[in-house]
């Protein structure tokens, strides 16, 4: 078994009624927004939850319940980075 880390950056995108959850699987430069980047800069992320229109979560992918409490209740717009690790088998 090896163990790989990596940074993402979750944003919850402006939205109504509800607000997606976005894994970008890289960090954020400084000053960076996600909702300045163009669509064709957008292909890698992926929705990884959902929140409510009173920021409640509807729903969240199963690897990222984890971090169901720094993504409840955040307003649209908002993004940080969060550290991942993952355990993959190495077949020799």
């Amino acid at each position: 078994m090896s163990s790989h880390a990596w940074v993402e950056t979750l944003y919850i995108a402006h939205g109504h009624p509800d607000r997606r959850v976005y894994a970008i699987p890289y960090p954020m430069s400084l000053n960076q927004k996600p909702g300045d980047m163009l669509p064709k800069d957008q292909q890698d992320w992926r929705e990884v939850a959902r929140l409510s229109g009173d920021s409640q979560l509807v729903y969240i992918e199963p690897e990222y319940a984890d971090l169901a409490g720094n993504i409840v209740g955040k307003a649209g717009g908002t993004h940080f980075h969060v550290a991942r690790n993952a355990t993959e088998a190495c077949v020799a």
